[in-house]
């Protein structure tokens, strides 16, 4: 199902009416909501790590090279963050979440260590030829577009949300802000997501990013709330 009809569906409840285009549109409230439709998604995706925006990358090891870049649409780790050695069921490599410590690490050749900065995974030592290198990672590629290619973000009214069943919750997403904006009341509108997307993510199963949550929500989701962050 297309994001078009999340977007009329809001815009029913909103303003009484469903307009046919969108992105395509000049209006200002078509203006707004798809520029909303976005925040919205993106903030579905740092709320769990999500099972269809969870993918595998294998870092191509030579056996000299000790810092590779992250994947083209990496967006981050996933709550629990291993690189594995596919071809030793007992080798792996060890997370060192400070830049510091790992500094510390390199110093001892024989540890098989890494860490993220400036974008990149650095190793401790270069993994060697014949060894993998591979890890699970969320993507920020969240769109579909019409070729069934996959974007980082939402350009037409015919793009497809990467989440499946979660058409109602970028609706309700798009009323509680557009509300929001409008300085206009929305409880109502943000506990139905919250708790819609609660919902959602139990199903989905994956791990659950952890987060705080005010008394009064209302705070935003996306970065403020959430943890982890993008490494690096």
């Amino acid at each position: 199902m297309t994001i078009l009809s999340a977007m009329q569906s809001a815009a029913v409840r909103l303003v009484g009416y469903r307009p046919s285009v969108f992105f395509t549109s000049s209006e200002q409230f078509e203006l707004e909501i798809s520029d909303l439709v976005n925040e919205v998604a993106q903030d579905i995706c740092k709320y769990s790590d999500w099972q269809a925006l969870t993918k595998v990358h294998n870092i191509p090891t030579d056996g000299v090279t000790d810092v590779f870049p992250t994947p083209d649409d990496y967006d981050r780790q996933l709550l629990v963050t291993d690189i594995r050695d596919m071809n030793g069921w007992a080798l792996g490599y060890c997370h060192v979440p400070s830049v510091n410590d790992f500094i510390d690490y390199r110093l001892d050749s024989a540890l098989g260590s890494w860490t993220i900065y400036q974008n990149q995974f650095h190793f401790s030592r270069p993994p060697a030829i014949g060894d993998s290198a591979t890890f699970p990672y969320i993507s920020l590629n969240y769109a579909i577009n019409q070729a069934g290619n996959p974007m980082p973000e939402f350009a037409s009214d015919t793009d497809e949300f990467i989440i499946r069943g979660a058409e109602r919750l970028l609706t309700l997403g798009l009323v509680w802000r557009w509300r929001e904006n409008k300085k206009l009341d929305y409880t109502g509108d943000q506990e139905a997501f919250m708790m819609l997307i609660d919902q959602l993510a139990a199903k989905d199963k994956g791990s659950n990013v952890q987060r705080s949550r005010s008394s009064t929500l209302t705070g935003r989701l996306n970065t403020r709330a959430a943890w982890p962050f993008t490494l690096g």
